[in-house]
């Protein structure tokens, strides 16, 4: 099956750049010629002996080009004013299977934000009718990427709770536990961890911990502060974003100071290739919905 392609603007409107039937599009154009859709890698190495080490890795920014055919100059400057006069970045969407529809809903396809760098002005084909224009992007990313979000609000009873019949009220209750299970097909990414507390009580602290393969890592938050009801923890892992804060309304604390100063706990969990088991301690605590979203990132589709 042909692979479909399609960029979509800040305003959510969508161009086919593969329609299936040409003739019938609204925005009549097609895209050939695909090229530029792999990876490139520049390495620093060290020789030891008779071997090199490799001592930095750079990805390269490599143009996707192809030849644009038009219907007619009035979807010429349909394109144009899509793309926003060529200023704006656009993204661009590709699924080599080409069985994603551009506008489902449902599919998570992979995509790099774009700017349209060349368009040259072409002239009409006389056999086929169409206007042929060679076309430059220009990806701002090295990796594709596409967004995933993973959720839950079911708690599960790790152990039966221990009752002890002493003269006075008291007994061990059991934990809760929630297991979200993350398979990442891409490389090592951050993620961002949001727990809403909706059970009418406080939470004293929250921990978790994720498992891939031999990977282990620790978290644990708010010891001491505690999470309000209606309140929402947010511990963002990626790099650009990095960030810890207690959100509420349109508001939001800092709270990178309660983590636990301990160097077992990593507190910003990464998500690593594979699957990624992550196991959230909630005490006692029911009403608790914990999402998970995070961007794979893979060089080559």
């Amino acid at each position: 099956m042909r692979p479909t392609l399609w960029l979509k603007n800040d305003d959510g409107d969508i161009w086919n750049l593969r329609p299936r039937q040409l003739m019938t599009e609204e925005y009549s154009s097609f895209f050939a010629t695909l090229d530029g859709t792999g990876f490139e890698t520049k390495l620093k190495v060290a020789r030891v002996k008779n071997d090199f080490v490799i001592t930095e890795e750079t990805p390269q920014q490599i143009t996707i080009t192809g030849t644009m055919y038009f219907r007619s100059p009035v979807n010429m400057q349909r394109f144009g004013e899509f793309v926003g006069d060529y200023t704006k970045t656009v993204r661009l969407f590709y699924d080599p299977s080409g069985k994603i529809d551009p506008r489902s809903q449902l599919d998570s396809p992979w995509y790099k934000h774009v700017r349209v760098t060349k368009l040259s002005s072409g002239e009409q084909d006389l056999k086929t009718g169409f206007w042929i224009c060679k076309m430059v992007f220009t990806p701002l990313s090295a990796m594709w990427r596409r967004d995933t979000t993973v959720a839950s609000s079911t708690t599960v009873a790790e152990s039966d709770a221990h009752t002890y019949p002493f003269v006075y009220p008291y007994f061990y209750q059991n934990d809760k536990r929630l297991y979200l299970n993350i398979l990442n097909t891409g490389e090592r990414i951050g993620c961002k961890v949001s727990i809403t507390n909706g059970s009418g009580y406080a939470i004293d602290q929250i921990e978790w911990t994720a498992t891939s393969d031999n990977v282990r890592q620790y978290a644990k938050w708010l010891a001491a502060v505690g999470l309000p009801s209606g309140r929402t923890l947010v511990v963002d892992s990626n790099p650009a974003t990095q960030k810890s804060v207690v959100q509420y309304g349109n508001d939001s604390d800092d709270v990178s100071d309660y983590q636990e100063a301990n160097p077992q706990y990593i507190n910003f969990v990464e998500l690593y290739p594979g699957n990624n088991l992550i196991m959230f301690n909630l005490e006692t605590i029911e009403g608790v919905t914990i999402e998970v979203s995070y961007t794979e990132e893979v060089r080559v589709l």
